[in-house]
Order: structure tokens, then sequence, then C-alpha cells
């Protein structure tokens, strides 16, 4: 393979203070470790890295920021990121951002040796050019897919920012501890502890909410609401919405179709969620 890539690889998680780069970047690349307390733009200057790798477990406003921003400081330098959040959008951001490849951990051999291809191929033709810039980006990460969890135990960010995202599907609280890095014991205890709800009571309250918007703002069904934010039984849903509402969702919807006014009182003071 010859001699290695100098790859810069800068630590944007949330939780976990001690991250690692996965082993298998050092088969490829030889790796300098960068913190986000640390002053990046100066890591980078000093290094002068062949290579950039922003790595997520999810994303963050700060992190965002410090993306975008090392993105227009450093234009010619070839960045990727590597993330635990797998979302279309965000995808879609990291191209528009000229980002070399977006990978979701955990990292798959296949996906970070085509990775690896395309580095290696920019890095030799960036030999031959001399120095080269790069046009400029100014994409803004949309803010749907950034965590806004942040104000709470960064611990459990995962945690909220995964429910943030699939809600939508079955959540498992083993896979949302292991997010976490926590047993399931632990992780139910700490969330409980925390935010005073057990977190399969808040996935259940986050659901409401979403469903509580759809019908109000969206005139959607009531069988609609229910299926979109993950409810498989609607009597299920039904006597959730009630005891939570005080209204069945039929007559919330009955209120929505006759133009009657809707209590203002947000849904999310309403249900006590820990996050707005």
């Amino acid at each position: 393979m010859g001699d290695k890539i100098r790859l810069l690889w800068i630590d944007l998680s949330t939780a976990d203070a001690d991250a690692q780069p996965e082993a298998m970047l050092e088969d490829y690349f030889e790796v300098a470790i960068c913190r986000r307390h640390e002053r990046v733009a100066r890591r980078l200057s000093v290094e002068d890295p062949d290579v950039v790798c922003f790595s997520f477990d999810y994303p963050d406003r700060a992190g965002s920021r410090l993306v975008e921003e090392m993105k227009r400081l450093y234009s010619s330098v070839p960045m990727f990121i590597t993330t635990m959040q797998h979302s279309e959008e965000l995808a879609v951001w990291a191209f528009r951002s000229r980002m070399t490849d977006f990978l979701v951990k955990p990292l798959q051999e296949d996906e970070l040796l085509r990775c690896y291809g395309v580095l290696n191929d920019i890095c030799t033709a960036k030999r031959g050019q001399g120095n080269r810039v790069m046009a400029k980006s100014d994409q803004v990460m949309p803010a749907s897919i950034v965590s806004t969890s942040g104000s709470g135990d960064k611990s459990l960010a995962p945690a909220l920012y995964y429910v943030e995202q699939h809600f939508r599907e079955k959540i498992r609280c083993d896979d949302v501890a292991r997010l976490c890095g926590m047993s399931s014991f632990r992780f139910s205890r700490v969330f409980k502890d925390k935010y005073t709800i057990a977190f399969r009571d808040y996935v259940v309250r986050y659901r409401l909410r979403e469903a509580y918007k759809m019908i109000r703002d969206q005139k959607a069904s009531v069988t609609d609401a229910a299926f979109a934010v993950g409810f498989n039984d609607i009597s299920y849903f039904s006597r959730m919405f009630k005891r939570h509402f005080d209204m069945s969702p039929s007559s919330l919807n009955n209120s929505v179709e006759g133009g009657l006014a809707v209590e203002d009182e947000s849904p999310t003071a309403i249900l006590r969620l820990p996050l707005h």
C-alpha cells in the first residue's frame, strides 16, 4: 500500500469523552487524534494532514458548526464523516458540503476500502498539482438532523437523538442503551433518575406529541396519525392519548375539522417531555 495517508481524526462524540478511532482506520491511515475541546484549527495547521475525518456519534450544533468552519478554512483538504446516525438528509448535506465520503458506523471494510481508494487518488493528484484551492461550500447542516438534546445529560444524548430520528420505527431499549455505552439495566435507571419517567414511557409520550401535532396542524386522520408515529394498535393509541391529553384523538380531530379553537398549551408541556 506504500506510505500511509496522514489522517487527522477529529472526535465530535457527544457521549464518550474517550472515544477512539476505529481500529480499521489504522490499517489504511497514519492516524493522529484531535479531541473536540482542543483548538482544532491549530491542530490542522500543525499536523498538516493529507485527510481529515470528523467522527460523530450523533451530530450536535457545536459539532456541525465546527465541521462547516473547518471546511471553509481548509477547503483544499479532503474530508469525510463517520457517524452512528444513518440519515439520508445528513448524507445529502455531507456531499453537498463537498465531503469526500459519508460512512455509517460500525464501519464496513468494503465501504472504508472504497473511501480509501478515492482519498488515495485525490492525494496522489494533489502531489502532482501543488496547492490547489477547492470550491468552497456554504451548506449548513439542516436543523432537522441536528440533535436538540445538548442541554441534557450528555450520556443520554444519543438516546434522545435516536428517538427524535426513529420514533416511527420499533425502538428496543437494549439497542438504545448500547448507543449510550450502558447496560440495559443501568440505562433504564439513569434515564428514570434524570427525567423522572421510564424510557419506554418517554417513547410513548414522544409519539403522542407528534400525533397531536399531525392532527392539529396537518388535519391528519386519527388512524393516519397513529400509524405515522409508530403506534400499531389504534385502541391503545386512543387510550394513551385520552390519558395524557384528557381528550380523545377523535375529539381533537373533530375540533380541527370543525374550525374550533384548540387549546394553545404546548403538547410538549402537557406531556412533560424533557426536551422541546
